[in-house]
């Protein structure tokens, strides 16, 4: 006898797993409009400089560039902000801005792309942090960084009085928040203290979305929702050694004991991601878009955004790290610190053939 016919009720449509999950990736950012995201962290200027090449100087083997241009924009939390921003969500960043050039330029930046600026302290005494990057290159072809100069050192704490003001800023921007991103650069203003902790512990226990960028003390953040350090930044964590594509499944999963996270997402470049969490099989999801990369200056601010505004928005663990990951396949393309939007996002979803 024959296989029973398979009946269909009349309009129903039958979908892949592919279609399924491109589907419910459209949906997820759909939800992205409108959601309100504080953002804690050290905000960053950006600054890049444009120069056509001259020649080579006679006082010492280097080259003699003619600047054509400088560009501000807000980078480290700030760079999250506005990827938040240009994705769709609300972001009420918190943090410390000098009142130096710099700082004023962050400002103005965020407020030009609609952001909400209120929740951020003012100090006279703080030097806004500032990576001024070179660009040299002829007049036809593509520029490329050459030198960068940092300003202002990572501090790791702030003032007592400084940290008790951004400390109340964060409770108010809490305050009708659907999820808190912490961007932690070590510049101090979300420096791992024992209050902080307490609040965004009580956060994340109650199911609200907390996520963790920390370039230097990720472990210190613990019972989070997810953090997502880089390869570099999940050695560090472990003790420094070098951790090969075979020693990654072992580390990772070291890391998520550690913090007692949730997850943990490892980015690695043109090796894509891989996620870990508890009770469950590490997932790799392989890099997205071409291998050509332009530049990765603030990818990682762009995984975070998007990893942050994609649980908020309702998502699940792996969802949320294949949008993010789309996200950083796009912005590498872009020269500079650059944001994705939700048009982009939507379009990796239906051209991914990997999807």
């Amino acid at each position: 006898m024959g296989s029973p016919a398979v009946r269909r009720a009349p309009g129903a449509v039958f979908m892949s797993t592919k279609q399924a999950r491109a589907e419910r990736l459209r949906g997820w950012v759909s939800r992205f409009a409108g959601q309100p995201v504080a953002v804690l962290g050290d905000l960053v200027a950006d600054e890049f400089v444009f120069g056509d090449i001259s020649r080579v100087s006679r006082e010492a083997p280097v080259l003699i560039l003619d600047e054509i241009r400088r560009v501000l924009v807000p980078g480290g939390a700030g760079n999250s902000v506005a990827n938040l921003q240009a994705l769709g969500a609300r972001p009420i960043p918190v943090g410390v801005i000098g009142h130096d050039e710099a700082g004023r330029g962050v400002l103005e930046c965020l407020r030009d792309q609609g952001v909400r600026t209120t929740q951020l302290v003012r100090d006279k005494a703080y030097a806004t942090p500032t990576k001024s990057r070179i660009l040299a290159g002829g007049i036809h072809t593509r520029r490329q960084q050459i030198v960068r100069i940092d300003r202002g050192r990572p501090r790791g704490n702030l003032g007592p009085t400084l940290r008790r003001r951004i400390l109340t800023n964060l409770s108010r921007a809490l305050d009708g928040s659907r999820g808190l991103l912490i961007a932690d650069y070590g510049y101090g203003a979300a420096a791992p203290s024992s209050r902080l902790l307490a609040t965004i512990h009580k956060l994340a226990t109650a199911g609200t979305p907390v996520t963790i960028d920390s370039r230097a003390r990720v472990t210190e953040y613990r019972g989070m929702t997810v953090c997502s350090p880089n390869q570099e930044e999940l050695e560090s964590a472990l003790g420094g050694a070098l951790i090969t594509d075979r020693a990654l499944p072992t580390a990772g999963k070291e890391l998520l004991r550690r913090t007692g996270n949730r997850a943990v997402l490892v980015t690695r470049g043109a090796k894509g991601m891989t996620l870990f969490e508890r009770r469950m099989k590490p997932t790799m999801i392989p890099a997205y878009g071409s291998e050509e990369v332009a530049d990765v200056t603030g990818a990682g601010d762009t995984v975070i955004a998007t990893l942050t505004l994609a649980l908020i928005a309702g998502a699940n663990l792996i969802d949320a790290a294949i949008l993010a990951n789309y996200a950083a396949g796009i912005v590498v393309q872009k020269m500079g610190t650059a944001t994705v939007s939700p048009g982009e996002l939507l379009a990796a979803i239906e051209t991914d053939p990997a999807g």
